[in-house]
């Protein structure tokens, strides 16, 4: 997702080699994530032909690239790996009042009170895989592929009240409709189902669950095609009407309104569904525009939920995000080393409709927007995590202004606050690095991560060691920042508290190895600067911490009777 700078090229012609006519950065190898053996600090070095996601075989113009490489003028280059460390596979959830954690050893979630640290262990099903909060309202679902289950955890009255919808079938995937009405149980994305029905999922209606009616009109079996990759509903005037399934080579679109209607199925386009592992859905909250981005040509597929139209680019875009009110696409165009912004709707990309924005000397590959509830203006943030670029750009979208900002390490992602003020930038390390100046080679091999004032550019480097940065959460609305780290071979873990205003960083200490974090949403009476991180324990363990006062409070044992630290 960026431009190379010359010092990446000559990374590459260190590694290059003639593979069946084409130039090959690195064609013994490709990266991938690892842990924390990796001396990069979270690249390394692996055969070609291993596993991984993210990637494309990258059959360019001439150019076979091997898996997790892709083809550009003739020389095949690693594929941009968009990550983002403030999620993972399962973490806890937050409601208004509440946070939710999974205990899948005991087959229960742990209902946490963020003021009191009081907990509640609710069963659930066996195996639990996936954890989702209802919108604005203290409940929850949890799937369990273990007896094939949906549970519903309602707590806005306590004991919470659970209700257990019986799936029939082993799904790993949940995803909740914005008004909470409806949720989606749907297969994994890498793994087969056990029971060989392939796009085969459950469309769970809450509503029906929550008033008791017959199982028959609480849950419904549909087809959405082989392979399924995403899932978005739409809404109109804040009701979920639609829902879209995209598959390998079809996109479903499902009625809620009428479950017992048909689907309109349409095909996808050939580039879209070449390679789906690495190829991107993006979406605004509503569902109402949805673009996808194709990793294997330079087009682009706008889909309002009749039609698809296909939308040539003149490169192929290595990352691609929406405006939060759908009213523009912001593409990276690697190849090209610029930034592409194109107004919504858009029916084609000629007469200058498509505004394309040349970043020099810099990284071009992936793009970070501000967030919905920020006033900070109309503007993008680019970079890339393939080679050696110490910076990043930010891109006015309404002038094309570019403005370079030059960092001291290698840049892996960025993620913008709340109020879109500041970046936070997660590096990788450099275990060889060129500078002659001991200080210099120093930083370049520590783990580390910066803040930016993007207003001004200053930023300021926070060097972690050997102890890597892998989670972090912003307060709700701004001002403050968590981040956790950890390094499993010193068993060393702790939490690093960023005054955003001041981009002063403070320690606090963590009982155990970090695992997720997350934001505790605002409360009445209580300061918005809270978030939380639960960590590796038998029992289960969760800190809430007070980031502007610096207070941490431990909640172990997710069982009734929890002890408080």
């Amino acid at each position: 997702m960026r431009q190379r700078s010359s010092r990446w090229w000559v990374l590459v012609a260190a590694q290059a080699l003639v593979l069946a006519g084409c130039e090959s950065a690195g064609a013994f190898g490709r990266f991938v994530p690892n842990g924390d053996e990796a001396s990069d600090g979270g690249f390394g070095m692996v055969p070609n032909g291993g596993g991984g996601t993210g990637g494309t075989g990258g059959q360019g113009a001439g150019c076979p690239c091997a898996s997790g490489f892709v083809c550009e003028g003739n020389v095949c280059v690693p594929v941009e790996r968009e990550t983002n460390s403030g999620l993972g596979e399962a973490p806890p959830v937050a409601t208004p009042r509440y946070v939710y954690a999974l205990n899948p050893t005991a087959s229960s979630v742990a209902r946490i009170d963020p003021a009191s640290l009081l907990i509640e262990a609710v069963t659930v099903g066996p195996s639990p895989v996936a954890l989702e909060a209802l919108p604005g309202e203290d409940a929850a679902l949890v799937l369990s592929p273990g007896d094939g289950s949906l549970s519903l955890l309602d707590s806005r009255t306590l004991p919470t009240r659970v209700v257990r919808v019986p799936l029939g079938r082993e799904l790993q995937r949940l995803t909740v409709s914005p008004d909470g009405k409806f949720a989606v149980a749907w297969p994994s994305t890498t793994a087969g189902p056990t029971s060989g029905a392939e796009g085969v999922f459950t469309l769970v209606d809450v509503a029906a669950v929550r008033r008791g009616a017959p199982l028959a009109q609480q849950r419904f079996e549909r087809s959405g095609g082989y392979r399924i990759t995403h899932v978005v509903f739409q809404t109109e005037a804040g009701a979920a009407t639609k829902l879209h399934v995209f598959a390998k080579a079809t996109v479903s679109t499902f009625d809620l309104r009428d479950t017992a209607a048909a689907p309109r199925r349409l095909m996808l386009p050939a580039s879209m569904s070449a390679d789906v592992s690495s190829r991107e859905v993006a979406a605004t909250a509503d569902g109402r525009v949805i673009m996808l981005r194709s990793t294997t040509a330079p087009e682009l597929a706008s889909f309002d939920g009749v039609q698809l139209t296909v939308l040539a680019l003149p490169a192929i875009a290595t990352d691609l995000d929406l405006l939060s009110d759908g009213t523009g696409a912001v593409a990276a165009l690697r190849s090209l080393g610029s930034v592409g912004f194109l107004p919504l709707p858009a029916t084609s990309v000629d007469g200058g409709t498509l505004r394309v924005y040349p970043v020099a000397d810099g990284g071009v590959g992936q793009v970070a927007l501000p967030p919905p509830s920020s006033d900070a203006g109309l503007f993008a943030v680019t970079y890339s995590n393939v080679g050696t670029d110490e910076g990043y750009a930010k891109v006015d979208l309404a002038t094309g202004q570019v403005t370079r900002v030059a960092l001291e390490k290698w840049v892996n992602e960025i993620s913008l606050s709340p109020d879109g003020l500041t970046a936070f930038v997660l590096h990788r390390a450099n275990p060889s690095p060129t500078t002659t100046d001991p200080y210099e080679a120093a930083v370049d091999r520590d783990q580390g991560f910066s803040v930016v004032d993007l207003a001004t550019g200053f930023w300021q480097l926070k060097r972690t060691g050997t102890t890597r940065p892998t989670r972090y959460a912003f307060s709700p609305r701004g001002g403050y920042l968590g981040v956790a780290l950890r390094n499993d071979a010193l068993k060393r873990h702790s939490l690093e508290a960023v005054n955003l205003t001041s981009l002063v960083t403070t320690s606090l200490p963590l009982s155990s190895t970090p695992l997720f974090m997350g934001t505790v949403p605002e409360a009445p009476s209580i300061t918005p600067h809270r978030v939380f991180v639960s960590q590796e324990h038998p029992g289960g363990r969760i800190s809430v911490i007070q980031l502007d006062t610096g207070q941490v409070r431990t909640a172990t044992g997710f069982t009734l009777n929890g002890e408080i630290e």
